[in-house]
């Protein structure tokens, strides 16, 4: 036990001193909750003020906070108020201050104006772990467990990490107590089970036992639902639900407006780092209003497309990904947008990752134009032209320590360089030209890639891949997963844009409604098998039973 109080000690202090805040569920509540509130009012507001129950106190309170970074304006001036026993939702565009304003709710960032205060009693936050002793928890979307340890001591890890000397062996808590965190949560897995054999949901969830066990007062959501299942998405929804009815206060942050709609109580957005609705009760608001908050217009989907072309460019033949799979085969013709659909852990993105050379399969070859190269191998693949957009951007996607130049002309030095030096004034040229058109925010070339929000992240490995000299084929997995709606609508429609000069594009995502909108063709992953096809105009509700029947 010594051994493990000093283990969980050291990890916990560095992680929370050191650690920054860094996408069908929607079936049955999409169709009830969303629609249902969605046409409640039509009008539109530049500014939505809460109302309610006024006489009660909140129990985290941010006001007038603004930050700035140098002469950079993060946030301006936004005010949030937290009451026990409600989900607030927070929106934003990527790059509006929503990232910044939570860092300093949880005390990684202190505010270069503005107060904070804990039921009532105002406070300056020092770390995030001074904000955890005063009952502010946050689950990062970044999942923040030890995989080689158990359960029980991924539970107790908090416990002793926030005691002290001698006194943190006495604090380890019982495996009943411990039991009873995990039922609170419905999660039904054995303390010595290894924790880095959990699904996703299942760490999210011990995520939120753990802050219960923390008596949180706060829990702060960051896009809790981007990676899980179906089921997984319903139970930790109703999990909310179990922590608002015992008084647990939630900011619930998410780019998924029907979630937003089905689980919230209050919402406030933030643009240019202004509140642009304050705490508005969600009865009283509309989608169109949330929208036109977080971007200033109305942003559609994507409904048509042009047709490509009949001349087969890619070719995929034999791909397996475990011995004794089916053979993945399946051809790509000159500017067709393919999906890949599947449910997280179908094996989608397995297979555009073995495609793009990101993963090593058991057998498999991609011929592409002429040439033929066996599958998993990313150095082949970039020198026959295919891109690839991983699925986590922050570990194999940005250049973090890198600014946005670089990382943008980071595939396409062959183009720009000359006799070994490159052309400055050209690698200027074509990042500004393509990220004027995906529309990165704020345009700064000099920033580092760290400085910006994910979705602007994101725009800027789209960015590079569009910039590979012949590219050909570009492989993308989730390519809009925590993104908002104008930064999905302006990377669809630069994708989109090389489809129609004949790049063949791949798309592995969760997201039906994305697939809808920009592929010509959709295929079905089941076991890391294709097992069914739709074409374009297919209803949503087919592809869904399609995954369901998948799932089962």
């Amino acid at each position: 036990m010594t051994y493990l109080t000093c283990l969980c000690m050291n990890f916990t202090n560095a992680w929370h001193e050191c650690k920054s805040f860094v996408t069908p569920w929607r079936a049955n509540h999409h169709d009830n909750g969303f629609n249902q509130r969605a046409g409640r009012m039509g009008q539109s507001s530049a500014k939505l003020e809460g109302s309610g129950d006024t006489d009660r106190s909140p129990v985290l309170s941010a006001s007038s906070i603004a930050m700035s970074f140098g002469a950079t304006q993060a946030i301006r001036e936004v005010d949030l108020d937290l009451y026990r026993g409600e989900v607030h939702a927070l929106l934003g565009g990527n790059g509006a201050g929503k990232s910044t304003l939570v860092k300093i709710l949880l005390g990684a960032l202190r505010p270069t104006r503005g107060s904070i205060a804990v039921e009532g009693e105002a406070i300056s936050f020092r770390s995030v772990r001074h904000a955890i002793s005063k009952g502010i928890f946050p689950i990062y979307q970044q999942l923040s467990q030890f995989p080689d340890l158990t359960v029980r001591e991924n539970l107790a890890a908090f416990t002793l990490g926030m005691s002290h000397g001698v006194l943190a062996s006495r604090a380890m808590p019982s495996d009943e107590v411990m039991r009873g965190w995990l039922l609170e949560v419905g999660l039904t897995v054995p303390l010595d089970a290894q924790c880095g054999a959990l699904s996703i949901g299942e760490m999210q969830l011990l995520e939120i036992a753990r802050a219960i066990a923390q008596e949180a007062k706060v829990l702060v959501l960051d896009e809790p639902t981007a990676a899980l299942t179906h089921a997984e998405s319903e139970v930790l929804l109703q999990t909310i639900d179990k922590l608002r009815a015992r008084g647990t206060a939630i900011l619930f942050i998410s780019h998924k407006l029907d979630e937003v709609v089905a689980v919230a109580d209050r919402l406030t957005v933030i643009r240019d780092g202004v509140g642009a609705i304050n705490g508005a009760m969600m009865e009283n608001i509309s989608t169109r209003d949330i929208v036109l908050a977080m971007v200033g217009k109305d942003v559609a989907p994507i409904t048509e497309i042009a047709p490509h072309k009949e001349d087969v460019v890619v070719a995929i033949r034999d791909l397996r990904l475990r011995e004794g799979a089916e053979p993945v085969c399946f051809e790509v013709a000159r500017g067709e947008v393919v999906g890949l659909a599947g449910i997280v852990g179908s094996g989608a993105d397995r297979i555009a990752e073995a495609i793009a050379g990101a993963a090593e399969p058991v057998s498999g070859e991609v011929m592409i134009d002429e040439a033929t190269m066996r599958a998993g191998r990313r150095k082949e693949a970039v020198a026959n032209g295919i891109g690839f957009v991983p699925t986590d951007r922050h570990a194999d996607g940005v250049f973090s320590i890198l600014g946005v130049l670089q990382n943008t002309s980071a595939a396409s030095h062959g183009v720009i360089s000359r006799w070994g030096f490159l052309r400055k004034r050209q690698e200027h040229r074509q990042a500004r030209d393509i990220l004027e058109r995906i529309g990165l925010f704020p345009f700064q070339l000099e920033f580092e890639a760290a400085d910006f929000s994910g979705g602007n992240q994101q725009k800027l490995v789209v960015a590079r891949n569009l910039l590979i000299d012949g590219l050909k084929l570009l492989v993308m997995c989730e390519p809009t997963r925590g993104v908002d709606v104008a930064a999905r609508r302006a990377i669809h429609e630069v994708v989109l844009e090389a489809s129609q000069r004949g790049v063949c594009v791949i798309v592995a995502s969760s997201d039906i409604d994305e697939l809808l909108s920009i592929c010509h063709r959709v295929l079905i992953v089941q076991d890391q098998a294709i097992t069914g096809a739709f074409a374009r105009g297919a209803q949503r509700q087919d592809i869904i039973g399609a995954l369901a029947g998948a799932a089962a």
